[in-house]
């Protein structure tokens, strides 16, 4: 379970990265990608 949560953040992140959005940008995505992960 935690180990799935850290991949989709460590996804999230290297996604924001990519798309050199802002950095509240790239948070929000952290914070979405483990809100879904806690929920799924």
């Amino acid at each position: 379970m935690l180990e799935s949560i850290i991949s989709v953040v460590n996804a999230g992140v290297e996604a924001g990265a990519s798309a050199s959005h802002t950095p509240q940008t790239a948070i929000a995505a952290v914070l979405c990608a483990a809100l879904v992960g806690l929920f799924s």
